[in-house]
Parts: structure tokens; sequence; C-alpha cells
């Protein structure tokens, strides 16, 4: 059985938050959360319309603002304050595309400063269907973009990530094949770097008929002999090192992630949110930038991909979001996908049971699912 995260001593977590995230954010402690992500409305213009749930419940949702400068005024207030409950220690994920990229990313310079942006992350979130359509005058749009922040300048978690190598790069690189095992490799210099020098204290001795400044010391040089790691094709040639392909890790992850594919009609994890994204996606974040139990936020929680990513990946978490579907939806999701029972004590979902009516009135108190 999966042991479960502890919780915060600082907050509580596993807790879903139904209500303006401002409002919420300012209630929690300074420096209390490790990993930050959201993905808030793009200010696409655009009025989303979506049936949800097995009783197809219909709901909109709006995408508009009167101009960018009231977008980013908007959303400004609310990175003030995720970047104030953020730790040193923390990142924070900005999930935008090009209706106002540019605009956020010289926020976020003002707010988080511009020493501790890290990467522009750019998904490609589509393939052959784009918005270039016959008429149209642009370049199809098929990628989003994620800007990626630092609590501070160093000091922050980061783990590298690292892909397959491609297949003409194995053909050529690791042309050569053991013949018993079948393993492949290449063959590796063993000669000291730039030659060697004295004055760099590198060995100097023969070794295999040949005389040389050395990477190792004569003794190591033996040892790899011994255990095969040493090839020398013929007498008098310098001798290699043999390095296996299954020893690699592989191609170290880059800034363009073309190797996640969005979420389609016919995929099992689609819920009919109009902004879905991937599991895959957020599960790739939180491993590059949290470790086990660490505190997960995401304040534009959709349908809490987010969420359940953290609870997989044995994170703990927090969502908010301002629609009552939302919530509900990402309730049932995290009983569903993640086993979550309301009478687990460390592994319960409450959600605030609001009535948003169209004439405003107050959310009501925060209950238990």
């Amino acid at each position: 059985m999966a042991k479960t995260p502890k919780s915060s001593a600082l907050i509580d977590t596993r807790v879903i938050y139904c209500g303006d995230n401002l409002d919420q954010l300012r209630k929690l402690p300074e420096a209390c959360v490790d990993l930050i992500y959201i993905d808030p409305p793009f200010n696409s213009n655009r009025n989303y319309e979506v049936f949800w749930g097995e009783t197809k419940e219909k709901r909109s949702f709006a995408d508009r603002h009167e101009s960018t400068k009231a977008y980013i005024e908007y959303i400004r207030p609310r990175c003030v304050e995720l970047y104030r409950v953020l730790k040193k220690t923390g990142s924070f994920y900005y999930h935008c595309d090009w209706h106002a990229s540019h605009y956020v990313k010289v926020m976020l310079d003002q707010i988080f400063g511009e020493n501790n942006f890290v990467n522009e992350i750019i998904w490609k979130r589509q393939s052959s269907h784009n918005d270039a359509k016959q008429g149209s005058k642009h370049l199809g749009r098929v990628h989003d973009s994620l800007f990626l922040y630092a609590g501070t300048s160093d000091g922050y978690k980061f783990k590298h990530m690292y892909g397959p190598y491609d297949e003409d790069y194995v053909e050529k690189a690791y042309r050569h094949v053991e013949p018993k095992t079948g393993r492949r490799y290449r063959l590796g210099d063993l000669t000291a770097p730039g030659g060697g020098a004295p004055s760099k204290g590198n060995p100097h001795y023969e070794f295999l008929g040949v005389k040389r400044y050395w990477r190792y010391s004569k003794e190591n040089m033996e040892e790899l002999h011994r255990q095969g790691r040493i090839v020398q094709t013929k007498p008098g040639t310098v001798p290699a090192y043999k390095r296996y392909l299954d020893e690699g890790k592989g191609v170290p992850l880059g800034s363009v992630w073309d190797d996640i594919n969005p979420i389609h009609s016919s995929d099992s994890e689609r819920l009919g949110y109009p902004t879905q994204k991937p599991l895959k996606l957020l599960e790739r974040i939180l491993e590059i930038s949290s470790e086990e139990n660490d505190v997960v936020l995401d304040a534009f929680c959709g349908c809490g991909t987010a969420l359940v990513a953290a609870q997989k990946l044995k994170r703990q978490w927090i969502g908010i979001d301002v629609s009552p579907t939302a919530c509900r939806v990402m309730a049932q999701r995290l009983k569903k996908d993640c086993g979550l029972k309301e009478d687990e004590k460390l592994q319960r979902t409450r959600l605030c049971r609001a009535r948003l009516a169209e004439d405003g009135r107050r959310v009501e108190k925060i209950s238990a699912i």
C-alpha cells in the first residue's frame, strides 16, 4: 500500500477551496509552498461552453477582459500573493499562450525578479491541427509557454530528466556491438584532457605498449582492463574506454517539449473541461521541481490535473478554483483516480460548497465531501 504523505505543519493540505483565489491566498502564511503551477485564463477573448459529468451539466466559461491591461491588472495581485507564499527553495510555473505571454513575462520579472527567471518552456500542444486556416495570414499557433521562476536564483529544487537517444544517433555513435551480450557501445578517450601535462598532475606511464599522459592512475587502468572496459583494436594503437549505451542516462530534457500530446476526445482521462491539460505534463513538472511530501499549489486548478499528479507522486497539495462545478469534478476525480476516502484522516478532500449565484450571494462555509 502506498505511504500517505505527511501533513504540513504550516497549512492544511489535500484541500480544495472554492472561491476567489485572491481571498484564499491572502489567508496563507508566507513561504509555505514548495511548488506552484497555475494555468489561468489566457485572455483569449473566448467563451467556452461545455457539458460536464454524468448529468451533462451545461456550464459556460468566459475568458474575456476589456484589454490586455485589464487582464494584467486582474492577474498581478494574484501573482504577488503567489510569490509571497512560495518558499525560497520553491519554483513557480505560469502556463500561458501567445495572447498575453509577453506582457505576463514582464509582469513576472517585476514580481519574482529577472534573476529568478529560469526557463521558458515550449509545450507543443498541437500537430497537424492548428488555427492556421485557409485565408488566414499567420502561421499555425501550435504551442503554449510555461514560464518557470525560482524563489531565489540558487538553492531551488531541480531534477534533471532524460529522454531516449535518437535512433540515428545510436546507430552512428554506438556502432560497436558485443557479440556475446549484444550490448552496444562506443569508444571513449582515455588520454589526459588536452594531451596532458606534468603541471596538471596527469600520470605518465606505459600501458599496453603505449606511453601517454592518462586520465587515470595505472592501478585504475589495469582494473578497467580486467573488467573488459578497455579496448585496443590492434597492438600499438592507443587504448580506448568502452562506454555502453545501456549505462547512459539519455538525452537531457530541453526547454521544448514535443513528446506530450494534448487531451483528445477519445482519451480516457478527458473530463470535458475546456482547457484540460494532460496528466503527463503535470507529472513532469512535479518531478522536475519537487520532492515527495512537498506542498504543491494550483490556484486556478480547473478539473484538478495538478492535484491528481501531486497525489499520485506523494506530494501534498492545495487547490483553489472559483467554479463550484469544477470543484465538484475535482473532488469526484480525486476519489475515482486516487482512491481518496472521506473517512481517511490524511486523505480527505474538503470542498467549499459554494453557490455563486448571479446576484453575488456569499460563499457557504467549507464542508467535507
